[in-house]
């Protein structure tokens, strides 16, 4: 799911399940089950999250016009992105 957001981002693939339902949820301020945020599947709303969070920060880098400076002015990001290199690197 991280390395699919990430292609995502960058325009090399569809957007993952859970990417997805996190735009849903955001476009229609609602959780994908109904109840409250007790009642969603067991791990549901952080692999939302986190498929969210990796194509944000892939996006916003390869927008950057100068990557060393969005580094250093984006550390948490920046710290998504060499995540999403490592694994690249580790799946060939």
């Amino acid at each position: 799911m991280i390395l699919a957001a990430a292609d995502c981002a960058e325009g090399k693939g569809p957007p993952p399940p859970e990417l997805q339902m996190a735009w849903q949820a955001r476009q229609w301020s609602t959780l994908p089950e109904t109840g409250g945020l007790r009642d969603q599947q067991a791990g549901e709303l952080y692999r939302m999250a986190t498929a969210e969070n990796v194509y944000e920060a892939v996006r916003a880098w390869r927008r950057s016009t100068n990557w060393a400076q969005w580094a250093k002015e984006n550390p948490d990001e920046w710290e998504i992105v060499c995540m999403v290199r490592r694994l690249r690197a580790a799946h060939g």
